[in-house]
């Protein structure tokens, strides 16, 4: 039986395909709704599975470890498997793809990956830092505000982020690209070209560190970081429609 896990699920008649769909780092399921759907018009099936302490508080979230996160991840995937489609693929974004990346490295029956801006790699000196500031300061701030309004889409968006997260965040990075190697199934990833959050280069860190013979880069000119809530979508989404028609016609 299915486990009892918080996600959207959709679900349209006669839908052979099915996505398990995972948000980024201190948001929700919401962040993906427009890409839910667009497949769904599709009549392509999916979950967007609700990370255990996101859509929450920022309490609940700071008693969640990486692991925790991972394992909502498993449970979200055991869901879509037991629908039963013929064909099953994952798409994530920003730390919902480092996840989505451990979970295709460790788990077969995969049809095809969809990565999304994926948060790999956090430049500069803060992956150093974070686990001894996490022990001197609580929060980071957030004006959601303001990132909003870059974007035409809302999303649910925590204002405070436990510093002790980004320490876990920093763990699940280096634990996906140490087994990013072990993915052998068709992949693509999308990537902004301006995005502010993470460095685009880390679309390349995707490309060259999965093993796939099967995959693909496409940099979407003026992409923001969530692609998901961004106008810029209207050119990211065609490439998973295509890929999706791709690997289905070719099985």
């Amino acid at each position: 039986m299915a486990p009892k896990i918080k996600g959207v699920e959709t679900r349209p008649e006669g839908a052979n395909a099915a996505f398990l769909l995972v948000h980024g780092f201190c948001a929700a399921p919401n962040e993906l709704q427009t890409l839910g759907h667009f497949l769904e018009e599709r009549r392509i099936a999916s979950f967007a599975v609700q990370l255990a302490g996101h859509g929450t508080t920022p309490e609940d979230l700071k008693r969640t470890t990486w692991k925790d996160w991972y394992n909502s991840v498993e449970d979200g995937l055991r869901v879509v498997r037991s629908w039963n489609p013929k064909y099953l693929f994952v798409a994530g974004f920003s730390m919902g793809g480092v996840l989505s990346t451990l979970l295709a490295s460790l788990n077969e029956g995969i049809d095809g990956l969809v990565l999304i801006a994926p948060a790999l790699k956090v430049d500069g000196i803060l992956p150093k830092l974070v686990p001894i500031l996490k022990y001197f300061m609580k929060d980071r701030e957030v004006d959601v505000e303001k990132v909003q309004e870059q974007y035409d889409v809302k999303r649910t968006k925590y204002a405070r982020e436990p510093v002790s997260v980004f320490h876990e965040l920093f763990k699940v990075q280096k634990q996906a690209r140490s087994k990013m190697s072990n993915i052998a199934i068709p992949t693509i990833i999308i990537q902004g070209t301006d995005d502010k959050t993470i460095n685009p280069e880390n679309g390349k860190l995707a490309l060259d560190g999965i093993s796939s013979t099967d995959k693909q880069l496409f940099m979407i000119e003026g992409g923001e970081h969530v692609i998901p809530c961004h106008s810029t979508r209207a050119e990211a989404y065609p490439h998973i429609e295509k890929f999706v028609s791709r690997i289905i016609g070719s099985t």
